[in-house]
């Protein structure tokens, strides 16, 4: 029972975790960010589109043979989650620092910034469930032992 229950937490926390780096992608993409670079993608452009699919091929792929059963997958699965973490965390700070110090357009879009950071947050959230959920330790009851 255990291992089922595990097993569904990490799949959902997963699919939430791609949910919400899709979400930075295109709030990112609708915030002055996109008019940054020229190498910057914007909403509706291709270099998004591939954005996405690079993004959902590094989280379902490993996600489905993790399904298959095999789980050694959990720790490829964790190289990217650790990723994920450091890319959340890092654009958290980023945004605040690029509103109050950086680019002059960024003064009128305070609420894309905050959509970015709440997503961030989400993604920060979700992918340190998903370490507890892939690498918890199953505890023993009385019931268990006897």
């Amino acid at each position: 029972m255990r291992n089922s229950t595990a097993k569904n937490s990490v799949i959902v926390t997963t699919l939430l975790s791609a949910l919400f780096f899709c979400f930075i992608l295109v709030l990112g993409s609708l915030s002055p960010l996109a008019d940054s670079g020229p190498n910057v993608n914007t909403f509706g452009s291709t270099g998004l589109w591939l954005s996405f699919g690079m993004v959902l091929f590094l989280y379902l792929l490993p996600l489905a043979f993790y399904m298959l059963g095999m789980h050694f997958l959990k720790f490829m699965m964790a190289a990217f989650c650790s990723i994920g973490l450091l890319i959340a965390a890092s654009t958290l700070l980023l945004m605040p620092a690029l509103f109050l110090f950086g680019l002059e357009d960024f003064s009128g879009s305070l609420s894309s910034i905050i959509g970015i950071m709440i997503s961030c947050l989400g993604l920060l959230i979700t992918n340190i469930v998903w370490f507890v959920a892939a690498f918890k330790r199953p505890s023993v009851t009385v019931q268990e032992s006897v």
